[in-house]
C-alpha cells in the first residue's frame, strides 16, 4: 500500500511545520543582499580607485587655447587632465587632482597624459612654435624620470616645432634645492620652458623668482577678474606685468572673459591670453578640428611669405 501527500498538501504541511525556518532564511537573504549591495557601491580608497582609473586609461587630456595678444587664431594651449569615469561621467579636476597629489599618483597620471599628447599632437599639423603648457608639481621635480619624459615628448616633434612649457603649481611648495635647480636647468637645455602657474596666489612666488631658473609666469584668473574693478587687487596685474617685463619673463594671463580684459592686458604687453573669451577646455581631438587652429596656421604662413 502506497500513501503520501499531493503537491498542494505537501507545500501546506511544510509551510506549517517550517514557517520559522523559511522566515529566517528570507531575512538572512535580505541581509546578505543588502551587504553585497553596500560592498559593491562602497567607494574604494583614493589610491586604489585612481590606480584602477589609470590602468583603464580613464584620464584624458583636454586642451584650452592660449592665444597671442597681438595675433590670430590659437597659437597654443594648456593641457588639462579630466577623468572620464565609467559610472559618474566626467569628473572635475578639483575633485581628484588634490587626492592624486596627496597619495602620490599625480606623477604617473601626468606621464600617461604626456604620452597621449605626444602621440596625437606629434601626428598633427600644429602652428609653428606651438605653445603647450603642462602642469607639474613639486613631486615631479623630485622624480628622475621627468627629464627623460620631456626628451621623449619632444622627440615626436620637429626641432623648434613646439614650445613645451612646464607650469609649476603651488599647491605643494617647490623646495629650491640645488638638485631641483639643476634639474630645471637641464630641462631648459632641452628647450623646455619653466613657468610659475597661478602667480601671486601661493606663499612662495617671489622666492621662486629669486631662486629658480624660470622663463615665464602665469597671472591667476582671480587677478584678471579684478581688471576694471575698483578694488586694491585691480592693481596687482599692473605690478606683476611690470615685474615680469623687468625680469624678461613671458606672461600668460588666464581667466580672460571679456573684451575689456583682453584690451587692458594687451596694453600691458601681456604676451599670451587664456580664458572663456576664446574657448572652454575641450577634448584633444575636438581641439584639433577647430577652425581657429587653421587660422593660426594660415597667419604663420602669411608671416613667412611676407617680404
Amino acid at each position: 500500500m502506497i500513501s503520501g501527500f499531493n503537491h498542494r498538501d505537501l507545500y501546506r504541511q511544510m509551510a506549517n511545520s517550517y514557517e520559522l525556518v523559511f522566515l529566517s532564511m528570507a531575512a538572512l537573504g535580505l541581509v546578505l543582499a543588502a551587504a553585497l549591495r553596500w560592498q559593491l557601491n562602497r567607494p574604494a580608497s583614493p589610491t586604489v580607485e585612481l590606480q584602477r582609473a589609470l590602468d583603464n586609461g580613464e584620464f584624458e587630456p583636454f586642451l584650452q587655447p592660449v592665444v597671442r595678444s597681438d595675433g590670430l587664431g590659437w597659437q597654443g594651449a594648456e593641457a588639462l587632465m579630466r577623468w572620464r569615469h565609467p559610472r559618474d561621467g566626467l569628473i572635475r579636476p578639483d575633485l581628484f587632482i588634490p587626492r592624486a597629489e596627496d597619495c602620490g599618483m599625480i606623477v604617473p597620471m601626468t606621464r600617461q597624459m604626456m604620452r597621449q599628447l605626444a602621440r596625437t599632437l606629434g601626428r598633427s599639423r600644429l602652428p609653428p612654435q606651438f605653445h603647450l603648457g603642462i602642469n607639474i608639481t613639486a613631486a615631479h621635480l623630485r622624480d628622475d624620470v621627468l627629464l627623460g619624459d620631456c626628451r621623449q615628448f619632444l622627440a615626436h616633434f620637429p626641432p623648434g616645432g613646439l614650445n613645451l612649457v612646464l607650469e609649476l603649481t603651488e599647491r605643494e611648495m617647490v623646495e629650491p634645492t640645488p638638485e631641483a635647480c639643476a634639474r630645471l636647468a637641464r630641462l631648459r637645455e632641452l628647450g623646455v620652458k619653466i613657468a610659475i602657474d597661478d602667480f601671486g596666489t601661493g606663499h612662495s612666488s617671489l622666492v621662486y623668482l629669486q631662486q629658480l631658473p624660470l622663463d615665464g609666469i602665469k597671472i591667476d584668473k582671480s587677478f584678471t577678474a579684478s581688471i576694471g574693478a575698483d578694488a586694491p587687487s585691480s592693481h596687482i596685474v599692473d605690478s606683476v606685468a611690470e615685474l615680469a617685463h623687468k625680469l624678461k619673463l613671458e606672461i600668460v594671463a588666464e581667466g580672460v572673459e571679456t573684451e575689456a580684459q583682453r584690451a587692458y592686458l594687451t596694453r600691458l604687453d601681456v604676451g599670451w591670453l587664456q580664458g572663456y573669451l576664446f574657448a572652454r577646455p575641450m577634448p584633444l581631438r575636438e581641439f584639433l578640428l577647430r577652425p581657429e587652429l587653421d587660422a593660426a596656421r594660415a597667419a604663420a604662413s602669411d608671416a613667412d611669405a611676407a617680404p
